[in-house]
């Protein structure tokens, strides 16, 4: 059976340096695919902040790459409460996260895109919001110890190996799951140069030690 590598990556939305056509991070994303075949699910908050909403020429941008999967990532990023960073969907009741969810998927479908799967901004979510959540998408990616706890109505899928991290290579079933950031000084696992030529590196060593896959998560699913 060959195994898996899945590579995630949050917050990518149209603003300079997140995920736009130029941005040097893209030329990561496109060097890793055409020498190892490396595909890539986009976590992309519809409407980051409340300041960048996602557009079509956005969204048809990154239609044209095949090895690409972008997925939903809540809508703001933001939430109200000051103690839970931007853990949008902690403080969401299920009817309160019903049309938080709404509001994306009508920006998304405006787009000429439909997300199958989702992963809550900073993972973090409520027992209610996650039942919202999980009758909109046919998966989630979360993380095993945040969502402790958390009964999930559609597939759940774990992991998170930081793309930086020099010696943690875990599998989670048979899929290495590795996760980044586009960007961002909060996060150590951003698509810098030096962690991109790490991550170049740890693919390296996992064809030298695997026969592997590269899959997006629905294509696992």
């Amino acid at each position: 059976m060959k195994n898996n590598v899945v590579v995630a990556i949050d917050d990518v939305h149209p603003e300079q340096g997140w995920g736009v056509e130029g941005d040097v991070q893209v030329q990561y994303l496109e060097n890793l695919h055409h020498n190892y075949g490396v595909k890539f699910n986009l976590f992309i908050p519809s409407n980051y902040h409340g300041k960048y909403p996602i557009t079509k020429e956005f969204v048809d941008f990154w239609k044209q790459y095949d090895w690409i999967e972008m997925s939903n990532h809540g809508h703001f990023h933001a939430c109200e409460q000051e103690d839970i960073g931007e853990m949008e969907f902690v403080e969401l009741d299920y009817g309160s996260a019903v049309q938080r969810i709404q509001n994306s998927l009508d920006l998304w479908e405006s787009c000429g895109y439909k997300p199958k799967g989702f992963r809550a901004p900073g993972w973090g979510v409520n027992q209610q919001s996650a039942d919202a959540i999980s009758s909109y998408f046919e998966w989630v990616a979360g993380h095993e110890e945040i969502n402790k706890g958390i009964n999930w109505g559609c597939h759940f899928f774990e992991g998170c190996d930081g793309i930086n991290e020099p010696d943690s290579l875990s599998l989670y079933g048979n899929t290495f799951m590795f996760q980044s950031h586009i960007n961002g000084t909060h996060n150590d696992n951003v698509w810098k140069e030096e962690n991109f030529l790490h991550f170049e590196k740890v693919i390296e060593y996992l064809l030298s030690q695997y026969d592997l896959q590269f899959v997006t998560i629905s294509e696992i699913k």
